[in-house]
């Protein structure tokens, strides 16, 4: 009735399970970790799930128009993410625990004239931040970088940037949590991360030149390759093609399925540094 494409180095969790209520398609892409008891319902509706990102135990995703997910997003225990109304989430999304994301509300009998019934898509920019226990009604386009704190209930759209709290969330004015960041403060920050990291990650790093950095581990484990700018980055992947190179100007990365890929991006990706297939 359905069809699941799962992509490669993804962890299934006991009891995670797909319900196809009508015909749709749930594709997980590379690295994805789904947890025990969670469960995806497509009722016409496809699901994607982009690689790195990370479902917790016992989260709910309803697809009856769509959902889709983006790549390095992490969703907590027990989330509702419902695409029932339409459901976008971008790239690095973060969700705590107990959130509820919703495109649609139904209540009492439309034949007795109750008007609280309607489908409407939810849009969540890259980077967004719903810290936990946070409530998303219908219709809400949260821009990027938003940061929600802790049971903020988000009932109306808001632009990149903002901080919100509250029921109904209203903006914090003057609070950010982003600072702005120059390229070589990026490039002297993957060194330290790289270096300070060896012995847990099991890595050897070697400077190459003052815009390149090369990692790599055990025979047979492969090679990943730092790169400051996009124009060394292509010098790279052009002299080295089965390795792995990482851009830190574009964010970039060439996916070679590697156990050092999977072992450093994966320690990069918590709150470090997130790398988006090229």
């Amino acid at each position: 009735m359905g069809t699941i494409k799962v992509g490669k180095s993804v962890i299934i969790g006991a009891g995670a399970q797909v319900v196809f209520n009508k015909p749709g398609t749930i594709k997980i892409g590379d690295y994805c970790t789904i947890g025990a008891g969670v469960k995806v319902v497509c009722s016409g509706g496809d699901v994607s799930i982009g690689d790195w990102t990370t479902l917790h135990d016992n989260c709910l995703i309803l697809a009856g128009q769509y959902a889709r997910i983006g790549e390095h997003c992490w969703f907590g225990q027990n989330c509702v993410l419902d695409g029932t109304g339409g459901l976008a989430i971008g790239n690095g999304v973060r969700v705590g625990m107990y959130s509820q994301i919703w495109s649609h509300v139904a209540a009492g009998e439309q034949i007795e004239g109750c008007t609280l019934f309607g489908e409407r898509p939810v849009e969540i920019e890259d980077h967004v931040w719903l810290v936990g226990s946070c409530i998303v009604a219908s219709g809400v386009t949260l821009g990027r970088r938003t940061v929600a704190l802790i049971g903020s209930n988000i009932t109306k759209p808001w632009p990149a940037n903002s901080v919100l709290a509250g029921t109904p969330a209203a903006l914090k004015a003057g609070l950010t949590f982003y600072r702005d960041i120059t390229l070589d403060e990026k490039w002297a920050l993957m060194g330290q991360w790289l270096q300070s990291a060896r012995a847990d990650l099991r890595i050897f790093v070697a400077v190459v030149s003052a815009d390149l950095l090369a990692v790599t581990a055990g025979e047979g484990e492969g090679k990943i390759f730092f790169a400051r700018r996009a124009a060394a980055a292509a010098t790279t992947r052009a002299a080295h093609p089965d390795a792995t190179v990482c851009c830190i100007e574009d964010k970039c990365y060439s996916k070679r399925f590697t156990t050092v890929e999977q072992r450093v991006l994966k320690y990069l990706s918590g709150n470090k540094a997130r790398f988006f297939a090229a």
